[in-house]
């Protein structure tokens, strides 16, 4: 009995990982901040173990999820109606967020609903291409 209750748990706990993954996919840079990465820029997402493995010009990083908490400290004008989902990694934030979401602190709208962070001011648009 505690084995198939075991199993189950895990059952639905992937199912919940996996319905929760928004962020998985592969992106390139848009609009005006596009400028700064070179023309053939693509970030590719795929879902592994309890985050994601990020891939960036041949370089790959573990991101990990944020929880709500610190997310709310990152953006706390984002309300939970803009869904907001972020990863982090040692070098960039990435983020899936309610397209035209503004961040008004930030100075940047997400049009989209992706984007990345390398700092506290630097937030560039992402756009999905698959």
């Amino acid at each position: 009995m505690r084995r198939a209750a075991l199993l189950t748990a895990a059952l639905c706990a992937t199912g919940v990982a996996q319905a929760a993954d928004g962020l998985s996919g592969t992106y390139r840079p848009a609009g005006e901040g596009g400028a700064a990465f070179p023309a053939d820029a693509q970030l590719v997402v795929r879902a592994e173990g309890r985050g994601w493995l990020a891939m960036f010009r041949g370089e790959g990083l573990a991101l990990l999820p944020l929880s709500a908490m610190e997310q709310h400290g990152l953006f706390p004008d984002i309300g939970p109606e803009a869904r907001l989902q972020c990863a982090y990694s040692r070098a960039f934030l990435f983020c899936r967020v309610s397209p035209g979401t503004a961040f008004p602190d930030k100075g940047f709208t997400s049009k989209t609903g992706y984007f990345t962070a390398l700092s506290d001011q630097q937030m560039f648009e992402m756009r999905r291409v698959d």
